[in-house]
């Protein structure tokens, strides 16, 4: 006796798998670590078990593009996700009425997202919350009505507790992990120090502490050096305060980069100076890549750094203790060293994807036991 799509079929040596949608807000560049969440568990899901589709609500984009090709089949929408726009809503809703899908996993929306899927399709819900209520631009705490999901994910322990109504199961981001210890033999042997920081240019992400942090390093090391990756809306001030501190010249900033691995092997030391953050999945990536981090204190990035072990934490919006941090690393090659190889040993036992992709499989597996009576 065999279980396909959720009933008992004698005689059937198969399973028929259980199809999963995961809905997504954007497929432009900010969406770029929930994409590839998704498309990482869409990989490392049993596929015997799990076929994954992604639909992506806010049109069109690079995102797309790139799960796609990762062969992870994909719609895309243009619907904001709110209930005023009804010409988005019902083109979503009637899409969704001619699928089956056994699961249904919300990494956006309101009120108006989950009560489409509930009117459309008899499905399971997870929400999968990536930021606190301040990241996501939702003043005070996160309130999840009990109809609206029927498990709920945090990805820290930090967001877990901004939560309000719902119990979250804390499931850590993972990323690739390098099989052996990446070596960094340039580590401490060129003149030059090269930091960098990839994300957002948005102000949650604290970069203009960064940037007067640097200033003040910068006076002291002549040999050190910024590098930017991201966009958003506060480029143009970031660039304006770099030139009225006198750093052209000294801060590079390179748009959005889609392979930050080959940063991650120039760069000596990664910064995030968050003022809240959900996780911190570039600093994650640049850990799983062999380097030192210096971070704010603020939301996830605390569960993530062990501070004086693979990197410094610092109070955030602080930008002397933020150069103070920096400056530790900047003249103790050995210390970059050390804590890179910490962070990289971390990052393998906490934060692989086999780890993530296992744990979400489970509540997969729980949330649909009763289909399996």
């Amino acid at each position: 006796m065999r279980f396909q799509s959720g009933r008992a079929v004698a005689g059937v040596d198969t399973v028929i798998p259980r199809r999963v949608l995961h809905v997504l807000a954007t497929a432009k560049a900010q969406g770029t670590a929930i994409a590839r969440l998704a498309g990482a568990l869409a990989r490392g899901l049993d596929h015997e078990r799990y076929r994954v589709q992604a639909w992506f609500l806010g049109g069109d984009g690079p995102l797309a593009a790139e799960l796609s090709a990762a062969g992870v089949p994909v719609q895309t929408f243009r619907w904001t996700g709110h209930r005023t726009d009804l010409v988005g809503a019902l083109s979503f809703w009637r899409r969704l009425r001619g699928e089956h899908f056994s699961i249904v996993h919300l990494h956006c929306g309101g009120r108006a997202l989950p009560f489409l899927v509930r009117s459309a399709l008899r499905t399971r819900i997870v929400l999968h919350l990536h930021a606190s209520g301040a990241e996501s631009g939702v003043p005070g705490r996160l309130v999840v009505r009990p109809w609206v999901a029927d498990r709920v994910i945090a990805v820290s322990e930090a967001v877990a507790r901004s939560v309000v109504g719902a119990r979250p199961h804390v499931v850590y981001s993972g990323v690739p992990i390098p099989r052996v210890e990446s070596s960094r033999p340039h580590s401490g042997k060129r003149h030059e120090i090269l930091l960098g920081t990839a994300g957002r240019l948005a102000p949650i992400k604290g970069l203009l502490y960064l940037i007067r942090a640097f200033a003040s390093l910068r006076s002291e090391f002549p040999n050190v050096y910024l590098e930017v990756a991201g966009e958003g809306p506060e480029q143009t001030l970031l660039q304006e305060e770099a030139r009225a501190l006198g750093l052209e010249g000294c801060i590079s900033f390179l748009g959005w980069q889609a392979d930050v691995g080959s940063l991650f092997a120039r760069w000596d030391v990664f910064v995030m100076p968050s003022l809240d953050e959900g996780l911190g999945l570039s600093a994650l990536e640049a850990m799983a890549g062999g380097l030192p981090v210096v971070a704010s204190t603020a939301g996830g990035l605390s569960e993530l750094v062990e501070h004086g072990r693979t990197g410094w934490l610092v109070p955030p919006g602080n930008a002397a203790a933020l150069a103070e941090g920096l400056r530790n690393l900047v003249i103790d090659p050995e210390q970059r060293r050390s804590m890179g190889c910490a962070g990289q040993a971390r990052a393998r036992e906490k934060f692989s994807q086999e780890r993530m992709v296992a744990e979400v499989e489970r509540i997969y597996e729980e949330l649909l036991k009763p289909e399996q009576t």
